[in-house]
């Protein structure tokens, strides 16, 4: 397995004094050395938008040269035959110098999905067979569905979206879902859902995605996504509405197990309210009545873009962050 590291120059490793951080030297030993013992066929490259011979430049004016197999710059086109084998396995948002020091942990994180995910996937699957049978007027007729705990890299998540549960159209015939899928390949189906070019993600994406870019983030490299239900049900209307939401309490017993294995998860950010007869109640504040210990590490109530209708987000920041 390769793991090549690229680092920009501008605001990453100079910042914004255009100076280098004293740990700087030391951490791109580390990783040099991490990469040599553990990833043979792999190397550290600088590069820039304003080319190689810039890049080259300013690692010899700071005497951080030799720390790197090569200077380039970033592509303009990608000519290949699959495009998606060149998006990144790991994308880190440099935010400033103090994370340097906890850089090698960043970069050299669990593989996922690990063990655990699988074995959550798991029982989350076994879960919702044995109990299916009292919700299957919430379901479309004869379509193919799995639970879907969770979409995106769910265990190096820096942020994870809240929602209600998944759309039944996720199981539509063009999206490649198949018949027989175990928990290996649930798991990983949904760890890889934001990096897969065919199908793409599904549009109920689009609006968070959006906004998560806002901020210089995105489900494709620090954010993932849960909902308070994994089962992909048909939308709660008036009729359907009061077993709807006795699937809602049922299902919840699964958020914190699932946030426990989000290790890296340090904001919350709550997508919406809950629909049919339930206009005035959002989804914090459906799992801040029922799941009192996990709220417990939430703190720092924020509503942001209040302006956008279309995305009534309420952001927390985790108590206990790891």
């Amino acid at each position: 397995m390769s793991l090549n590291i690229f680092i920009d120059v501008d605001g990453t490793l100079l910042n914004s004094n255009e100076g280098v951080d004293p740990r700087a030297a030391e951490t791109l030993q580390q990783i040099v050395l991490r990469l040599r013992a553990d990833y043979p066929d792999s190397n550290l490259y600088l590069w820039s938008g304003c080319g190689g011979a810039y890049a080259q430049e300013k690692a010899k004016e700071h005497k951080l040269s030799g720390f790197f197999k090569a200077f380039l710059g970033k592509p303009d086109v990608i000519i290949d035959d699959d495009p998606s084998s060149a998006f990144p396995e790991r994308a880190i948002v440099w935010k400033g110098d103090a994370q340097w020091q906890n850089l090698l942990q960043t970069i050299f994180t669990q593989s996922s999905p690990s063990n655990e995910l699988i074995e959550l996937v798991g029982q989350i699957i076994e879960n919702v067979q044995a109990t299916n049978g009292q919700y299957q007027e919430l379901y479309r007729p004869g379509l193919l569905t799995y639970p879907l705990p969770f979409f995106g890299d769910l265990e190096n998540a820096e942020i994870i979206t809240v929602g209600v549960n998944p759309s039944s159209t996720e199981f539509g015939p063009w999206r490649s879902w198949l018949n027989g899928f175990n928990a290996v390949q649930v798991a990983g189906r949904l760890v890889d859902y934001f990096k897969i070019s065919n199908p793409k993600p599904h549009p109920a994406f689009a609006y968070p995605e959006e906004a998560l870019n806002i901020i210089n983030c995105s489900y494709a490299w620090n954010a993932a996504h849960i909902d308070l239900s994994p089962r992909a049900t048909l939308y709660a209307n008036r009729e359907r509405a009061a077993l709807f939401f006795q699937m809602l309490e049922m299902d919840l017993i699964w958020i914190p197990r699932l946030f426990a294995l989000a290790k890296n998860c340090q904001q919350i950010w709550f997508v919406g309210g809950l629909g049919a007869n339930h206009h005035n109640q959002s989804v914090a504040v459906f799992i801040a009545q029922r799941l009192q210990n996990f709220w417990g590490n939430i703190e720092e109530k924020r509503r942001v873009f209040n302006s956008w209708k279309t995305l009534p987000f309420e952001v927390f920041n985790l108590q206990n962050a790891h």
